[in-house]
C-alpha cells in the first residue's frame, strides 16, 4: 500500500464499496502517522479494513532483523522483505549543539533528520571499494518498499524525517521508475520537499537524461571519485560504458534542463584518488560545470583500500577550494556500526542470518 498515493488509494476505497474519502484516511495513516497496523487505524470501519486485508493491501511488509545506533544517534537498520533479501537503511539527526551528541539525547530534538535508503538489493554497477557490489546483484526494491524504509524509521525513531537520499544499497537510475515513484510519493504525501530529497548515481547516463526531462528541483548526486578515466574504469566499471567526456555532457545537459547544481561526490582512497594532482584534475574536468564537491571519507570494507589521512583530504579541499568551487567534507559517521552501504548485510550473511533469509525468501 505504501506504493500508493492518495488518489490510487482513493480508487481502492471506491472498489471496495466505500466513498473515496476512506482512502484518504487510509494515506494520512500511512504516511502522516507512519501507522503500518490495519487494526490501529481507528477511524476505518471495520468492514473496510477486512476488505484491504481480503483484497491483499498489506500496510507494510518489512521486519526489522537488526538495528544498531552510535552515541551521535545514527541508526543503521537492517530490514527484511517476504519478497526476498535483506536491506538497509540509515537513520542520521543532524544537531544544533554540537556537545549535545556526546552527552545524553534524551529529549533533545535534532536540527534536521535524514534517512539514507537502499532502492536495489545488492547491486550490479561493482564499484571496486562498495561492500554492497562485493555481494553482487539481487533484485530491485519496489516504490512501497523504499516508502516503507523511511515510514518504518519515523516510527521507531519518533523523530519526523526531513530529507531523504537515494544512497544506499544499489544503483537508484538502475531502478528508474520505482525510484521516480517513490520520489512523488515522499514529496506529495510524506511530505518532504522536493529539494529535500537527493538521487544519487554512478553515472547511468540514460538515467540522467531522463531525470533531466521531469525537470524536477531534487538534487542530483554523481559518485565521480576521479577526473581519469583509465582509473574510473578500474574504481566504477560502469564508466568503460558511459565515459567521463560523456558523463560531463549528460551532466551539462542536466543542469541547464533544470536549473539545478549537481553534487560531485568523491569518495577519498589513500595513495589511489587523493593527491593534490588529482585535485587539480578534478578541478579541470568539471570546468563549465555548475557543480558542488562533497568529499567523502571512505569507510573501510572488505576490499582493499584504505582511507585518505586527514591531512590528504585536507590538501585536497584546499586545490578545490582555491579554484573557488564550493568544496565540503562530510561528517565521518556510523562507523562503528557498520554504516557504509552494504556492510551491515555482508556482515550478517557472513555469519549465516541474513543469507539464510535471502535464499528461502522469509520476512521474519
Amino acid at each position: 500500500m505504501l506504493g500508493l498515493g492518495s488518489l490510487e488509494l482513493k480508487e481502492v476505497a471506491r472498489a471496495c464499496g466505500q466513498p473515496a474519502y476512506r482512502g484518504g484516511q487510509v494515506a494520512r495513516w500511512l504516511f502522516e502517522r507512519s501507522e503500518l497496523d490495519l487494526d490501529r487505524m481507528s477511524d476505518l470501519p471495520r468492514a473496510f479494513r477486512e476488505q484491504i486485508a481480503a483484497a491483499g493491501y498489506v500496510p507494510g511488509e518489512l521486519t526489522f532483523v537488526t538495528d544498531r545506533q552510535t552515541p551521535d544517534g545514527t541508526r543503521k537498520f537492517l530490514l527484511a522483505s517476504p519478497r526476498g533479501g535483506t536491506l538497509e537503511a540509515v537513520l542520521m539527526p543532524h544537531w544544533t549543539d554540537a556537545e549535545a551528541v556526546h552527552t545524553d539525547l534524551e529529549g533533545i530534538r535534532p536540527e534536521r533528520v535524514t534517512a539514507c535508503i537502499s532502492t536495489q538489493i545488492g547491486c550490479a554497477v561493482g564499484c571496486a571499494f562498495c561492500a554492497t557490489g562485493l555481494s553482487g546483484f539481487h533484485r530491485n526494491v519496489a516504490a512501497g518498499e523504499m516508502i516503507e524504509q523511511v515510514v518504518r524509521m519515523q516510527g521507531q525513531s519518533g523523530y519526523r524525517i526531513s530529507n531523504v537520499v537515494f544512497m544506499g544499497m544499489g544503483e537508484p537510475l538502475l531502478n528508474y521508475n520505482d525510484t521516480l515513484k517513490a520520489v512523488r510519493i515522499l514529496n506529495a504525501e510524506v511530505g518532504i520537499g522536493m529539494r529535500h530529497l537527493t538521487i544519487s548515481t554512478a553515472g547511468i547516463i540514460p538515467g540522467i537524461d531522463r531525470l533531466a526531462d521531469e525537470r524536477l528541483q531534487l538534487t542530483l548526486a554523481v559518485s565521480l571519485h576521479t577526473a581519469d578515466d583509465s582509473l574510473r574504469d578500474t574504481l566504477v566499471p560502469i564508466n568503460r560504458r558511459y565515459p567521463l567526456a560523456d558523463l560531463k555532457a549528460a551532466m551539462k545537459q542536466y543542469v541547464a534542463r533544470t536549473s539545478r547544481r549537481i553534487t560531485i561526490e568523491c569518495v577519498l582512497l589513500s595513495g589511489v584518488n587523493d593527491s593534490p594532482a588529482q585535485a587539480r584534475e578534478l578541478v579541470r574536468y568539471l570546468e563549465g560545470l555548475n557543480a558542488h564537491v562533497n568529499l567523502i571519507p571512505y569507510n573501510a570494507t572488505d576490499a582493499q583500500f584504505e582511507p585518505s589521512r586527514p591531512a590528504a583530504v585536507e590538501a585536497f579541499r584546499e586545490v578545490i577550494e582555491r579554484s573557488g568551487r564550493a568544496v565540503s567534507v562530510r561528517v565521518e559517521r556510523g562507523r562503528q556500526i557498520d554504516a557504509a552501504c552494504g556492510q551491515l548485510r555482508r556482515r550478517m550473511a557472513a555469519g549465516g542470518e541474513a543469507i539464510r533469509k535471502e535464499h528461502d525468501g522469509a520476512g521474519s
